[in-house]
């Protein structure tokens, strides 16, 4: 089950703002209204400036992880010859609409007024999985107010994420130079050391 975070991760984007939310309230009354009308710059544009100033960076990151992984791929074929596994695949961009049209319902389940600029907002989100099962779940998200408009702010998160890829990048690389070394017998020992690599990140050592 995809957690919601990474729902709204995947949706934003540099956009300029428009939507205007008065109060904590409101902004989440805008989220919910533009995710059922599947309004992507509506949506994009209830984040602050730098959450979208960040994923700005990290959509470029994400190019380079793309490209990464690419050459990966590119490298196997070339070593081992053309093969499924780990070949070079295509690499799509996320259908932003198609994420926001998973969106079933956001509501505002609290509200924890730490200054006058900034709110901690408890929302419970309801999204469609496959097969259109729905999920609910609940998490609390951080809401700053800019220019007196009440905006969700996720730039933490992203720049999480944009550290991720860049790790990510670097695994690829590094394994793609070995393979082209001849490191590896055959395309599943690269394949191998890739997870090792990637489980590494997660758990934040280097696993031998």
């Amino acid at each position: 089950m995809m957690r919601i975070h990474v729902f709204l991760a995947s949706l934003v984007a540099l956009t300029s703002p428009a939507v205007a939310a008065s109060t904590p309230g409101e902004l989440v009354q805008e989220l919910s209204q533009t995710a059922h009308d599947s309004d992507q710059k509506g949506f994009l544009a209830a984040m602050s400036a730098s959450t979208r100033r960040a994923m700005a960076e990290a959509e470029a990151m994400g190019s380079k992880l793309t490209l990464a992984q690419k050459d990966f791929s590119t490298a196997l074929d070339e070593s081992f010859g053309i093969g499924l596994l780990g070949g070079a695949a295509r690499f799509p961009i996320a259908d932003r609409k198609a994420v926001l049209a998973r969106f079933v319902a956001i509501d505002l389940v609290g509200v924890e007024q730490k200054s006058p600029k900034e709110a901690r907002l408890r929302l419970k989100t309801i999204t469609k999985n496959f097969g259109d099962q729905t999920a609910t779940e609940e998490d609390t998200f951080t809401a700053v107010k800019e220019n007196g408009e009440w905006k969700l702010d996720l730039s933490d998160l992203t720049h999480g994420i944009m550290r991720t890829a860049v790790q990510r990048a670097a695994a690829y690389k590094h394994v793609a130079e070995e393979v082209r070394s001849g490191a590896f017998k055959d395309r599943i020992s690269a394949l191998i050391a890739l997870a090792k690599a990637q489980r590494g990140l997660r758990t934040g050592g280097a696993e031998k």
